[in-house]
């Protein structure tokens, strides 16, 4: 039975593409990582804070930006495809590219209150004004990228879509890096960004052209901005805004204890639990390509045989949390001589922030297909709702136990978030699909 086990897992396509988008994943992630330790050495605790408070800002100003539209419009894609609907597929990614437009738009206006508010919360203007260089980055990197990378998945090219993620990984640190490292400083690391995000933007147009080459059923690149011209901006705008809406929420659980712990601490200390929460989050996001995957494997489940989305969702809700149990108590077992070796004595404070995130960690596994399950089975809203009602208790207690406790209130802060909205989805979720047919 082991043995034919194994044979099922090597022969399953979805396991085989889940591992090929773990590798290009990981790799990226690791790039970063080692980038980011560099970077973090460089420019030493209280530089590194302003640089990570500045990344931080321009993620929470940027949130119309994020994955969020991608992820939305994702089944739509896969969809059309699957359906051979060349006027559908153009559609959806028409409608992709000007809802991020028009996103960039919007973003663009908030850059400009972005020192004021720096200055108000941070008492440093130049954080606002390093958080916009950021922003701009973040407009070029979730533009067309984010239509190449769909057509790659439905395509079934997972292993360019891993090269494609590793790489822009891969240029954004590296140069962020690059460009300390000669002496720029925080400035230099946020251009960094934007300069690479640029070089990706302008690849993935080379990339389409052999995409499209490969794969008739996408269109030319004349065809799909004059398609973006007509589409209207409604067509899939009820679908999609309240999936952009569920991903985002996410994001901001990720980008939140940041900003919020440098109202009360300094740029050195909120460095400390930047490296500890940002730590257990790049061992963590090995679980990333899983959840990604489940985007399409949920629906079709439910398509061929929906009495198994409950059982599938549970098997690999638990399979989550398990791999998340082994990967933090990995990851804490050795966080004493890593940040002795890799960040140097001036970031030893951090370790004993990692221990204090033990819970956080552990459990964050059950949480893998919670987005692609409210996604399934049309309950987005739902998962709104709760996230609203723990962020809407749980931003003043933390702001309280940051003031209180320092740093020690913003781990507190984290755990409890993440816990209670993991578990609560995850129980509501097995309920609802119970009552399902």
């Amino acid at each position: 039975m082991f043995k034919e086990k194994l044979n099922y897992l090597r022969q399953s396509l979805f396991i085989r593409n889940v591992a090929t988008l773990q590798v290009g994943s990981f790799g990226g992630t690791l790039v970063q990582a080692v980038f980011g330790i560099l970077i973090a050495r460089l420019l030493q605790p209280e530089l590194f804070g302003v640089y990570s408070l500045s990344i931080g800002l321009a993620s929470l100003a940027g949130l119309l930006l994020g994955a969020g539209m991608q992820d939305a419009v994702g089944t739509l894609v896969g969809s059309a495809y699957v359906k051979n609907n060349r006027e559908e597929l153009q559609d959806v990614l028409a409608f992709l590219l000007k809802i991020t437009f028009y996103a960039g738009l919007l973003t663009l206006i908030i850059f400009f209150f972005l020192p004021s508010l720096a200055e108000y919360f941070y008492g440093n203007s130049l954080i606002g004004w390093y958080a916009g260089i950021v922003i701009l980055g973040v407009f070029f990197s979730s533009s067309f990228n984010a239509v190449v990378q769909l057509s790659l998945q439905v395509a079934g090219k997972i292993k360019s879509l891993a090269l494609f993620v590793f790489g822009d990984q891969f240029l954004r640190s590296g140069l962020s890096l690059l460009f300390i490292f000669v002496g720029f400083g925080v400035l230099g690391g946020v251009s960094g960004q934007l300069i690479g995000a640029i070089a990706v933007f302008i690849f993935s147009i080379l990339m389409w052209g052999r995409l499209r080459q490969a794969y008739s059923i996408f269109p030319s690149l004349k065809e799909l901005f004059y398609r973006t011209k007509k589409v209207s901006i409604f067509k899939y705008f009820s679908f999609s805004f309240w999936v952009a809406v569920d991903r985002n929420m996410g994001n901001l659980y990720m980008v939140l204890p940041i900003v919020l712990t440098g109202i009360y601490v300094s740029t050195g200390e909120v460095s400390f639990f930047k490296l500890a929460f940002g730590y257990l989050n790049i061992v963590l996001s090995l679980l990333g390509p899983i959840s990604t995957l489940l985007n399409m494997e949920f629906p079709k489940i439910q398509v061929e045989d929906s009495g198994k989305l409950r059982s599938s969702f549970i098997r690999i809700s638990l399979l989550g949390l398990f791999i998340s149990l082994i990967l933090t108590f990995g990851a804490i077992f050795i966080s004493p001589w890593a940040f002795r070796i890799l960040y140097g004595e001036s970031f030893l404070p951090s370790v004993s922030y990692i221990f204090g995130l033990m819970a956080y960690g552990a459990l964050f596994g059950i949480g893998v297909g919670l987005g692609p399950m409210w996604r399934a089975i049309n309950k987005v809203k739902v998962s709104i709702t709760i996230n609203l009602i723990i962020l809407g208790a749980g931003i003043p207690l933390g702001l309280w136990l940051i003031k209180s406790y320092g740093l020690w209130g913003s781990v507190i802060m984290v755990t409890l978030w993440f816990t209670i909205s993991h578990l609560a989805s995850f129980l509501y979720l097995v309920k609802s699909l119970n009552k399902r047919p």
